[in-house]
């Protein structure tokens, strides 16, 4: 396993899965920006750490599967499912009790083997379709 793979999967593990956001400048330099479909924007660690705080609280049992780590110079791409049960509002809409599945590919760029940008792609309609 690579530095980065391995870099990526304590990322994902420890942020997303264990929610300890404080670890995210582990892996996002400081000039992080994030590009994804929840017209969020986040800069830096911290503020991502807040967005994972933010949809932990809609999705408390949240688990971050990743399928696919492909690294090739100064990119990473991940390929993830989210499993989890909507127990929180989240986008206008009250905690459902249900559970939800979600598909997910974020690419990153790297420099000084940490990334400085993200691009998130996933189908947040279908996730939203799931909460009714």
């Amino acid at each position: 396993m690579s530095d980065v793979e391995t870099a990526v999967r304590n990322f994902f593990q420890r942020v997303w899965n264990e929610g300890e956001v404080e670890a995210a400048g582990d892996f996002l330099a400081p000039e992080f920006i994030s590009h994804n479909p929840f017209d969020m924007t986040l800069r830096g660690p911290t503020e991502y750490g807040q967005g994972v705080l933010q949809y932990r609280q809609a999705f408390p049992d949240l688990v971050t599967t990743l399928e696919d780590i492909i690294a090739v110079e100064d990119r990473v791409a991940v390929r993830g499912i989210d499993r989890a049960t909507h127990s929180g509002e989240f986008m206008g809409h009250p905690a459902s009790g249900r559970r939800v599945t979600t598909t997910w590919i974020e690419i990153f760029h790297l420099r000084d083997g940490k990334a400085v940008e993200g691009w998130v792609e996933g189908d947040v309609q279908h996730l939203v379709d799931q909460l009714s």
